[in-house]
């Protein structure tokens, strides 16, 4: 027979015998990489996250685990431990510290307010590397110069002007 022509039919299931593996060997020589353990942070995060079936008021909920913990720690805070009203306190003002601090991040927000101004686009920048801004009675109030800036769409950007 030819090389060409194998000596049994190529098909589904039946690869060409220069491409199958060799004796001994896998094809997957590693193997599955082994299941890495978890440390105690991501259990407890899990357990923190699992939803539990409680009786408040006689009534089954369905709570987290750290919704569970801080209705537990209410409770013992109202009952009058003084070690869980501390910790509630605690709580508390780290909850309204990071809520100041978020709202303070949503007031630093630039917010950029679009006027119509009564002066041409072409008034307010004379020539490349100039800006002119004027007063409301339209005298100039800053005029800034750039010193070699000249955009590459103007003519003479090359050095010839």
């Amino acid at each position: 027979m030819s090389q060409d022509q194998p000596d049994y039919e190529v098909g589904y299931g039946k690869p060409p015998k220069a491409t199958r593996f060799k004796k001994g060997q896998s094809g997957n020589p590693r193997g599955r990489p082994r299941k890495q353990p978890k440390d105690v942070a991501a259990h407890m995060a899990e357990l923190l996250a699992e939803n539990r079936t409680v009786r408040v008021d006689g009534k089954p909920v369905r709570m987290s685990g750290e919704e569970l913990i801080a209705r537990r720690l209410m409770e013992k805070a109202l009952k009058g431990d003084p070690k869980a009203f501390d910790k509630v306190h605690q709580l508390k003002a780290q909850h309204t510290a990071e809520e100041a601090r978020r709202l303070a991040r949503e007031e630093n927000k630039i917010v950029v307010e679009l006027v119509h101004a009564a002066i041409p686009e072409e008034e307010c920048y004379k020539k490349p590397g100039e800006r002119i801004d004027y007063h409301a009675d339209g005298t100039p109030s800053v005029i800034e110069r750039w010193d070699g800036y000249l955009p590459d769409d103007v003519e003479g950007a090359d050095g010839d002007s």
